[in-house]
């Protein structure tokens, strides 16, 4: 008898939990509230979902075991081969300030000069040249269908 009792007794609470459970998640609207025809009827309009029709199908061609192990061994060693180009690398670790000296010396070496328009005339013509470089291609000549 106390076998009984002691297997009974889980399953028993799980019972009460269950059906307490349940009753939390349907409470009724409150029928004072002005809102409560609205919720009741966005209830009802969802009671079924979600329906096994909304489920995604099963996946198909997936590739088994043996198709993945060798898209990993392939993987793994394409990272090793990567690995080792990194490692063979020389990286320069030096000083920043004397880097961004060295990058800025090299620029003023180049002497770019900015075109730069004075007159009026100057700047028409180069807003000219400009327009004329923005001009849309023809149209291409398609046949129809």
């Amino acid at each position: 008898m106390n076998l009984v009792k002691i297997v009974l007794q889980p399953f028993a609470a799980l019972a009460l939990c269950a059906g307490l459970s349940a009753c939390a998640f349907d409470p009724p609207a409150d029928p004072a509230s002005p809102l409560a025809s609205r919720i009741d009827s966005l209830v009802a309009e969802k009671r079924d979902y979600p329906r096994w029709q909304d489920f995604p199908a099963a996946p198909v061609n997936v590739p088994d075991a043996a198709t993945v192990r060798t898209a990993v061994t392939g993987l793994e060693a394409s990272q090793g081969v990567l690995n080792t180009e990194v490692a063979a690398i020389d990286w320069e670790l030096g000083d920043a300030e004397q880097f961004v000296t060295t990058i800025r010396q090299r620029l003023a070496a180049d002497n770019v000069e900015i075109p730069t328009a004075d007159t009026p005339a100057q700047i028409e013509a180069l807003a000219a040249s400009l327009r004329a470089r923005a001009k849309a291609p023809p149209p291409v000549d398609r046949p129809l269908r």
